[in-house]
């Protein structure tokens, strides 16, 4: 997947806090700046509480919080590698291996009505069984991933799945899942999201009350 560069800092140049070891016997302060951002040409802010920029021998050293918010390139510190990974992974994680919580209206199963879909077996799924209503859950990437590609389908009625970020109730994602059109597979940018709260929402079921089956499949994952 290839991301829109925004120009605000050279990776080389990202630093964690306002002191920054150099060398294992040298550490420099930095001073904290008063610097202001513009995005895409337009007056910008991040997150309340986002870490502050610092100067340091005159040069500008800005929080990877900021540019992952900025460029929704997600940039993590694996400290026990002494890596930047910028961006995905090689390798995904499956969404089922990560920690989910689900709130209302749905959860794994098992049932082969769900979990058999145009000859293939998946085992285990996520359903909104019998769904005429909302139903809700949560998924916690924890600033890890980049992208959450998701699989899914409904059966019998047009439903919805609107993925949002928890913390600032941004809409990462709308999903529109119509029966008899097979899996519907969706990218996702998660990049510095921590809690994502999922609403799967049947559309045309409230009438007869029989409801719509929306399913997503094992085949989901982050990476």
């Amino acid at each position: 997947m290839k991301f829109k560069k925004v120009g605000l800092i050279a990776i080389a140049s990202l630093m964690l806090g306002s002191t920054v070891a150099l060398a294992a016997s040298n550490e420099v302060k930095g001073t904290i700046s008063s610097l202001k951002y513009k995005l895409n040409g337009i007056d910008w802010a991040p997150s309340a509480n986002t870490a502050k920029p610092v100067v340091i021998n005159g040069q500008q050293y800005i929080p990877i919080s900021v540019v992952t918010e900025a460029t929704k390139i997600n940039i993590i510190v694996d400290k026990s590698t002494n890596t930047i990974q910028i961006g995905e992974k090689a390798k995904s994680v499956p969404l089922f291996k990560e920690k989910s919580l689900f709130k209302h209206n749905i959860g794994f199963s098992k049932n082969v009505a769900y979990s058999n879909f145009q000859g293939k077996d998946y085992k285990e799924v996520i359903a909104a069984s019998k769904l005429y209503g909302s139903a809700n859950a949560v998924l916690y990437p924890n600033k890890k991933h980049q992208v959450l590609v998701v699989d899914a389908f409904t059966l019998g009625y047009k439903a919805e799945i609107h993925f949002v970020n928890k913390n600032t109730k941004e809409e990462l994602k709308g999903i529109l899942l119509e029966p008899d059109t097979g899996v519907t597979s969706t990218e996702i940018n998660v990049a510095g999201v921590n809690e994502i709260e999922v609403e799967v929402v049947s559309l045309e079921s409230f009438s007869d009350k029989k409801g719509a089956d929306v399913v997503i499949l094992p085949t989901s994952y982050y990476k």
